[in-house]
């Protein structure tokens, strides 16, 4: 495992666009793993060091707006940069210092690309905690992403 690596963490409770977001990703190189809703995001964050999240806002269990106000509460640091997938036509505001973009479903496959590799480009690896295993795109084939 990469001791440092921009992996991003796709959080999304349908599991076609996680499954369509990870193989997109996934060919483009990039380490990922998936959640499908915020308890199981908060989850992998606290095993693991993510420099960015696709977050859905409208999930079961705990939506995306909680997720946020949980990455609030971590250091600059520690915390990814959101990119927001959602359906809705309004979201709320959203804090400039925690999201980068906010982008509608359905989206148009290229802009969310060009939007997740001009973010990543912008960021630092994060050294990977110890004890985070390997990212799913390196272990689990694009048909078994949960």
């Amino acid at each position: 495992m990469p001791s440092n690596e921009k992996r991003i963490l796709i959080v999304d409770d349908d599991e076609a666009i996680r499954a369509l977001l990870f193989t997109i990703l996934r060919r483009r190189g990039f380490a990922l793993d998936v959640a499908k809703n915020g308890v199981e995001a908060m989850s992998r964050l606290r095993n693991c060091r993510y420099a960015l999240m696709l977050l859905d806002l409208m999930m079961p269990m705990k939506s995306g707006w909680e997720v946020m106000d949980e990455l609030k509460k971590l250091p600059a640091g520690v915390r990814p940069v959101v990119i927001v997938l959602t359906a809705g036509t309004d979201p709320r505001d959203l804090d400039p210092a925690l999201v980068a973009a906010s982008i509608g479903k359905p989206f148009e496959v290229n802009l969310l690309v060009e939007t997740i590799t001009a973010c990543t480009n912008a960021l630092e690896p994060r050294p990977q905690l110890p004890g985070c295993p390997p990212a799913d795109s390196t272990t689990c084939p694009p048909s078994k992403v949960n």
